[in-house]
């Protein structure tokens, strides 16, 4: 029976419009709480920083449990529980007050955005096809993150104009829409086919996967890639720009300072992704194939971090700045969509837990890593070293790329 590409396409939208709902209270808390915490009831700024990467580390340890999770319960069931956490978190955040109750519900939201990322990953798995994968990736990508976009310009305005208990309410409400969309547009499919996977996976066959290049060199690639463009890049960039430009810098006239052009930068990728994803991911089920615009991606975001270092005007630097995002919205695109290939072929439960086991990794480790060389070697080193490590990802996807190419050259076969 021919697989229906509208429903398809809907359950995907379904799943990725409550992960926005879900996410638009984490995402204003990184515009208000670096300069509301007190009002957040913290009492100083390495407290925000605990705070803001706790539920990163958290999912560390939650990922393989949340994976184990969904070899048992269906996608809905689990996309409901992380409805109600996502509704009571924000709830939360409104009266909460010291680090003590900050950490357990920054805790509380890892386990719920572990329940999300792993969700929607099944959710493609489920209904894609096999020209179809790379788009419906991108499509679940794009929008989902309109939560991001919300969250950063909607909190931050309703935090300014009303304060901050104000705009948490308001994430509480927009994460309400959630719960029905889980409960009565998300499709019931039941967990048979990734249950008999889990069930039949030993120990010593997860490590053979481990060892195998294809998944090995997938989760390391996305794992080092994850850490310079999501961790160390977002992480660095306001620090970036007043290395280069000092505390401010003049736009159009206009005086703006670097953590404003920073968040601006920022914003702006989360605008359009809901259109470039979808895209990335039609052309990567084309004829150019996944592999080609991974190594494609890797030469490119390797050029664009050494161009940061050069003493450049200002209107070409920030375009610069601007491409970077470019690729950072490719990569995260293509290193979805390749991990979802290998677990199609392979034990899908193992895979895709493992796979965000690697991405949160590296975003955790971005940071860290990126500021500790910062403290040593200074900035311009920093990126050097960054685009070093894509050049080499770069050489291996181009000349001995670890999982087969389905572009120009599988069709010609």
């Amino acid at each position: 029976m021919p697989r229906d590409i509208t429903h398809s396409r809907r359950q995907v939208v379904v799943f990725a419009l409550l992960t926005a709902a879900c996410v638009a209270s984490d995402a204003m808390l990184y515009v208000t709480l670096p300069v509301r915490w007190q009002e957040a009831g913290l009492s100083s700024l390495w407290e925000v920083g605990v705070v803001l990467s706790l539920n990163r580390l958290a999912r560390l340890p939650l990922n393989p449990l949340i994976g184990k999770l969904y070899s048992h319960l269906s996608t809905r069931t689990c996309a409901v529980f992380a409805a109600l956490l996502s509704l009571l978190i924000p709830l939360g955040y409104a009266f909460a007050s010291g680090l003590a109750a900050w950490a357990l519900l920054r805790i509380l939201w890892g386990l719920a955005w572990s329940l999300l990322k792993l969700g929607g990953l099944f959710t493609v798995m489920d209904v894609a096809g096999e020209h179809d994968r790379g788009y419906l990736i991108g499509l679940y990508t794009g929008t989902y993150r309109l939560g991001n976009l919300a969250g950063m310009l909607g909190g931050g305005f309703l935090a300014d104009a009303a304060g901050l208990r104000v705009a948490f309410f308001a994430g509480a409400a927009v994460a309400a829409l959630a719960l029905p969309m889980a409960l009565f547009l998300l499709k019931n499919i039941p967990p048979s086919a990734r249950a008999k996977d889990a069930g039949t996976l030993t120990v010593r066959a997860a490590l053979g996967l481990l060892r195998s290049k294809e998944l090995a060199w997938v989760l390391v690639t996305c794992l080092f890639v994850t850490l310079i463009i999501e961790g160390f890049f977002m992480s660095t960039l306001s620090a970036l720009l007043a290395h280069h430009w000092g505390e401010a810098v003049t736009v159009f006239g206009l005086t703006l300072g670097c953590t404003t052009v920073a968040g601006i930068v920022q914003s702006m990728r989360w605008g359009w992704d809901p259109m470039l994803s979808p895209l990335v991911g039609r052309l990567s089920d084309g004829h150019l194939g996944r592999v080609t615009m991974f190594a494609g991606g890797c030469w490119t975001a390797a050029a664009l971090f050494a161009l940061t270092t050069l003493s450049l005007p200002l209107a070409p630097w920030l375009c610069v700045l601007l491409a970077i995002q470019l690729c950072c919205t490719t990569m995260t695109t293509l290193s979805d969509a390749l991990a979802t290939d290998v677990a199609s072929r392979s034990q899908a439960v193992f895979v895709i837990t493992a796979y965000t086991l690697a991405i949160d990794l590296g975003a955790a480790l971005g940071p860290l890593g990126g500021f500790a060389v910062l403290s040593v070697w200074g900035m311009d080193a920093a990126y050097l070293l960054a685009a070093l490590l894509l050049v080499l990802f770069a050489l291996r996807w181009t000349f001995r790329p670890p999982v087969a190419r389905r572009g120009i050259d599988a069709r010609a076969r």
